[in-house]
């Protein structure tokens, strides 16, 4: 993959990662680390979603999850 799209890439899942971990603080949920102190697999957990729906746009959270 070429530099600039992994960075977008990589972008786009922090950007997720940190809202989702704002909703779960608003329901009560401190549970969640900042993407600095995500461990790797979080990270690239994130990553692999947002490629996945870069590639399936059309999909729907049944066919991620």
């Amino acid at each position: 993959m070429e530099e600039t799209l992994i960075t977008r890439i990589i972008q786009i899942a922090r950007t997720c990662h940190e809202v989702n971990k704002a909703y779960c603080e608003s329901i009560g949920d401190f549970t969640q680390p900042s993407w600095k102190d995500a461990p790797e697999w979080q990270k690239d957990s994130a990553c692999n979603g947002v490629v996945f729906h870069m590639a399936h746009p059309e999909s729907t959270p049944a066919d991620y999850h």
